[in-house]
């Protein structure tokens, strides 16, 4: 890392400066290694093929997992950022193992949040509302390695300028760097920063734990749903919808018609 100034004095100030901190041997060799074992556990669960794993709210997999919540290396970083009124409302826990050859070109690059993009929209620079950290398992200090691609700074801009035709190729965003750590590191990083998913073109499986913070009243005041009566389940669709209910997994956060009847009424915009 470079040396301190006076603008990233402190690793809240240097997460705020580039919209990331790489923070080399966070979890210290012998956690890092009872998490990839639990890791190893959970994959042969959920794909007892081998193949690739992306398992959402795997915290509650293995009792190991938790010790990542207040780990001493992160949680005072996103105390710094966020306060103290925070929890953990996503995770997910990332296997890929080599791919046989490198797939048809893809734009990749995003922010976090889903509809947070959209909705809580604000110019120049949307509300930054979690953090993110991820925790490497595994040797990513090459590419190729599936590394993610990241944009510094870009946390601070709403847009990034998209290829017409990515799938016929395109050149990743000037100052796109991959993100190369030793096994045992955490990345911490705003949801705002524009980031990129990349291939695992090497001969190692890599293995990442996800999980985002955020404010504790990002969620419903009352939960209405919560051991209801049976008649709460025979209301119309848009009235369970306006309870709080979803339909598909992910219904909250990247919602299907099915989650959100009033988006095919008319008005009800994008």
């Amino acid at each position: 890392m470079a040396a301190p100034d006076r603008a990233t004095d402190t690793p809240a100030a240097a997460l705020d400066d580039a919209g990331y901190l790489v923070l080399p041997h966070a979890l210290g060799e012998q956690l890092r290694a009872r998490l990839e074992r639990a890791c190893d556990r959970v994959h042969r669960r959920h794909a007892p093929d081998g193949g690739t794993l992306h398992l959402l709210g795997f915290l509650t997999e293995d009792p190991v997992f938790c010790e990542l919540l207040d780990l001493p290396a992160t949680l005072p970083v996103i105390r710094a950022t966020l306060g103290w009124n925070i929890y953990a409302y996503h995770s997910h826990l990332d296997v890929h193992p080599p791919l046989a050859e490198p797939p048809p070109p893809r734009w990749r690059w995003h922010q976090d949040g889903l509809r947070q993009n959209l909705e809580a929209a604000a110019e120049p620079t949307r509300p930054r509302l979690s953090l993110k950290v991820a925790f490497l398992l595994t040797d990513l200090t090459d590419e190729g390695r599936g590394n993610m691609l990241v944009l510094p700074r870009s946390h601070r801009r709403n847009t990034l300028p998209r290829p017409a035709r990515p799938e016929l190729g395109f050149r990743h965003p000037r100052g796109a760097r991959p993100l190369t750590a030793p096994a045992g590191s955490a990345v911490v990083f705003d949801r705002r920063l524009w980031h990129a998913a990349t291939d695992n073109t090497s001969e190692l499986t890599r293995k990442v734990l996800f999980i985002a913070y955020t404010y504790r009243w990002v969620r419903p005041r009352e939960d209405y749903l919560r051991d209801a009566p049976d008649w709460v389940g025979r209301l119309s669709t848009l009235r369970l919808q306006l309870l709080g209910a979803a339909v598909t997994d992910n219904g909250h956060w990247q919602p299907e018609l099915e989650d959100v009847p009033l988006r095919g009424r008319p008005g009800a915009g994008s």
